[in-house]
């Protein structure tokens, strides 16, 4: 009898551990894709000296926003160094009660890519 008592234990334990471990996969992989959309980002911004309709297309079709750190902008100088953030809401399962934002900062120097 008291092994069942045991087994019932461990199978609460068990789920809670899983759901945790699910949450931080899921926060890895949405960091990992906000970074390379992140990369790609910059590069654009960097080549084409502007944000255009494409670059925000692409961030919504993730599901993210794109910030400034200064303010928005929609075109910038050569030699301007551009600092933007990329921010994703997600609902963990355990975690927290609510949304949890996960953001990444990055940088861009106008003018570095040749067009």
């Amino acid at each position: 009898m008291s092994y069942k008592l045991g087994l019932l234990l461990s199978i609460v334990f068990m789920m809670s551990v899983l759901l945790f471990s699910g949450d931080l996969i899921n926060v890895g992989i949405i960091k990992n894709s906000l970074n390379s959309l992140a990369l790609t980002v910059s590069y654009r911004i960097a080549k084409d000296g502007a944000v255009l309709g494409d670059t925000r297309t692409l961030v919504e079709s993730y599901g993210a926003e794109l910030t400034f750190e200064e303010g928005w902008r929609e075109s910038f100088r050569i030699g301007d160094t551009v600092t933007f953030y990329l921010k994703k809401e997600y609902t963990p399962f355990v975690l927290r009660k609510g949304t949890m934002p996960l953001s990444v900062r990055r940088s861009a120097v106008i003018g570095y890519y040749k067009n």
